[in-house]
């Protein structure tokens, strides 16, 4: 899927404002996962700032501060695999929903911006390096955000436009592009991760902010659509994986079966000098810590047997929808957003 925002640019900074709607229904109603020991946050439309409370962080949970690995290829097994943008969570926008992601996807940079500390209201100064930040003029972040790690839980949440679903954004997700150096046919059975640690909670609360008041498309006024994106059609040179993760000890490994984004396709097979792309999505159906590290099953003629990647041994962060709540901008300070009352928000 080919998606753009906030024309002339620089890259990084077109990917940040993708990602700002991976966390749209952070700002209001989502499928719960776990509804009785969480509840979303009562939005308020009124102008005065509001307090944040709860966002004081752990020592088990200053990880998601750590962000993790990009830029990673990798040599084995007679694979050539490159995993740019590296293990992302929040992931990928897809056109599918939970069990079915859909015939395209898109990476996205894999953190949440959110405000750096309780503070509400903000000198023009600051507000400025906030706007040229986001708005790709500037490539230094302000003291004011921070970057964190966490997708949101259920698997998928939904990218509404004008009432409709029109695609969705899982938790957590890695991109590889796979190809067979060797002489004989490689078929990719499953795809997952190995637990290296015991998983924990992450009860950090995202301080979101909405990034349509900050910087709108250029020429369209202030609460104007912020992201325009379509896809194209299906092929079998594109899989994807689903990977359900759980709470349990360490050395735990979670599969998934590659599917192609056509139906007519068959197993993940690559025969000499192919290349296809694997994209894998996880999802927890708890706000749980994961350190992982990614894993193929890969039959042979040798026969089967499974290859483990530590070079991309990363952080899988997982958060309630009511640990999402988003802050728009009006005037010096950032506000508590009703998503009822707003036609185009975006938190990222």
């Amino acid at each position: 899927m080919h998606l753009s925002c906030f024309l002339k640019t620089h890259l990084n900074k077109i990917l940040t404002t993708i990602l700002l709607l991976v966390l749209l229904t952070g700002c209001g109603s989502q499928n719960q996962t776990n509804t009785s020991s969480t509840s979303n946050p009562t939005a308020s439309s009124h102008s005065t700032p509001t307090s944040i409370s709860g966002s004081t962080l752990t020592s088990s949970q200053n990880d998601i501060f750590s962000m993790n690995k990009t830029g990673v290829s990798i040599d084995k097994a007679n694979l050539h695999i490159d995993a740019h943008s590296g293990i992302q969570c929040p992931g990928h926008v897809t056109s599918g929903t939970p069990d079915k992601p859909g015939m395209y996807a898109s990476d996205l940079p894999g953190y949440v911006t959110v405000l750096a500390n309780n503070r509400l209201t903000y000198d023009s100064n600051e507000i400025q390096q906030m706007k040229d930040y986001l708005g790709g003029r500037s490539s230094e972040m302000p003291s004011t955000l921070q970057l964190v790690l966490g997708g949101p839980i259920g698997g998928t949440l939904p990218y509404h436009d004008g009432g409709q679903t029109i695609g969705h954004i899982d938790d957590c997700s890695i991109s590889f592009e796979i190809t067979n150096t060797g002489q004989n046919t490689i078929q990719i059975a499953s795809a997952g991760v190995q637990l290296l640690k015991s998983t924990h909670k992450n009860s950090y609360q995202y301080r979101l902010i909405d990034q349509c008041t900050l910087v709108p498309m250029p020429g369209m006024p202030v609460g104007s659509p912020c992201i325009f994106f379509g896809g194209g059609p299906g092929t079998c040179d594109r899989y994807s994986a689903i990977v359900k993760l759980g709470s349990v000890a360490a050395n735990t490994s979670f599969f998934g079966t590659p599917k192609g984004d056509d139906s007519s396709c068959n197993e993940l097979t690559l025969n000499p000098k192919d290349t296809k792309k694997l994209d894998i999505y996880f999802y927890s159906p708890q706000n749980l810590i994961y350190s992982v590290m990614p894993q193929l099953t890969l039959n042979t003629s040798s026969g089967q047997n499974i290859l483990s990647l530590p070079e991309l041994t990363s952080t899988l962060a997982f958060a309630y929808d009511s640990q999402f709540v988003c802050y728009g901008l009006q005037g010096d300070a950032f506000v508590l957003e009703n998503p009822s009352l707003v036609t185009s928000s975006y938190c990222i």
